[in-house]
């Protein structure tokens, strides 16, 4: 399973065994990705799975505070008068709560574990800037370099102007620029200056290097992780 459907909650039959099984195969699938160290775009999507079960319970909760009550009893020491609402639940609102309560812990504990990845990868990560930065470092370059290989990706970034949530509430987006082979006598300044020559659009371009002893996956891994600490260093 390649992802789960935003509306998987109520999609086909809201049954509590069915949508187990539907929930671990997705877990399944994600664990193997992230045994692979593929994290993205299953922890921004596991994110989002949880805090839609979150939000259902809250108003789930809201709407029931609403309804009527009547007195179904006192109880204590100390006396307290219990409560208890005159709308009975509808069947199927019950079985949406068994899946809820099974799914949301599952959710939260495989993102945390994907988290706790994404860290350990990041700790294990350079990233320095290759030459001097310009006073606003709004557009750059991305030199996405593995210590033990001789190939480089280049991606230009830009910052957007507004991003809720992120590291100084600006977002890093990426675009594959070239994959080159470089000696181990090249430095970095001389990619950079050849893509100025190249690309006059950016005639003092912030650029840095991300270097990764592993192999990581550039896709699902790397670049994620490079807009994240691309954005705390010019925020």
């Amino acid at each position: 399973m390649r992802s789960l459907d935003a509306n998987w909650l109520t999609q086909d039959w809201i049954d509590a065994e069915y949508k187990k099984y539907v929930v671990l195969a997705y877990l399944q699938a994600v664990q193997k990705r992230f045994d692979e160290r593929k994290l993205c775009p299953d922890i921004p999507e596991l994110r989002n799975h949880y805090e839609a079960g979150l939000r259902f319970r809250r108003r789930k909760g809201t709407l029931n505070e609403r309804f009527p009550k009547r007195v179904a009893g006192i109880s204590g020491p100390p006396p307290r008068i219990e409560y208890k609402s005159e709308v009975t639940e509808d069947p199927i609102m019950a079985e949406v709560d068994a899946i809820v309560d099974f799914a949301l812990p599952r959710f939260n504990q495989m993102l945390t574990d994907g988290l706790q990845i994404w860290q350990d990868i990041a700790a294990k990560l350079t990233l320095e800037p290759v030459g001097l930065l310009p006073i606003k470092p709004a557009e750059g370059y991305l030199f996405l370099h593995f210590r033990r290989g001789y190939e480089t990706a280049i991606y230009q970034f830009a910052l957007t102007l507004y991003a809720e949530g992120t590291p100084g509430g600006r977002l890093v987006r990426f675009q594959f620029v070239d994959r080159v082979r470089r000696g181990l006598t090249t430095p970095f300044e001389h990619l950079k200056l050849d893509l100025i020559r190249r690309y006059q659009h950016l005639p003092n371009p912030a650029t840095y290097r991300l270097e990764s002893e592993l192999p990581y996956p550039e896709e699902e891994t790397l670049l994620p992780i490079a807009q994240q600490l691309i954005a705390k260093a010019l925020a």
